[in-house]
C-alpha cells in the first residue's frame, strides 16, 4: 500500500509519514489509480481539488504510462 497526500497547490505526493489527510492505494497497481480517478475518489478522500496532471504524475510514479487508463505497470519504489 502507498499513501497519497494532497498538498495545498493540489499536487499529489507519496509518503507514509507525510502530514495531512491521505488516501491509501495499492502499490504498483495503476488500475487502482484509474478506478479512483473514475470514481472521483481523490477529491472526496482528500477533501479538496486535485491539480490537473497530478493523477498522471501519480500514475507515472507507480509505473504506468501517463494518460493511459487501465494499463498496469511494474511496481517502483516509493520515494
Amino acid at each position: 500500500m502507498v499513501r497519497v497526500v494532497r498538498l495545498e497547490d493540489g499536487s499529489l505526493v507519496q509518503g507514509r509519514t507525510l502530514p495531512g489527510r491521505g488516501a491509501w492505494l495499492c502499490l504498483g497497481s495503476v488500475s487502482c489509480v484509474d478506478t479512483a480517478q473514475k470514481r472521483r475518489a481523490y477529491e472526496r478522500a482528500l477533501r479538496g481539488p486535485v491539480a490537473t496532471g497530478a493523477i498522471d504524475d501519480l500514475r507515472r510514479a507507480l509505473g504506468g504510462p501517463a494518460g493511459v487508463p487501465g494499463s498496469d505497470g511494474s511496481a517502483r519504489p516509493v520515494p
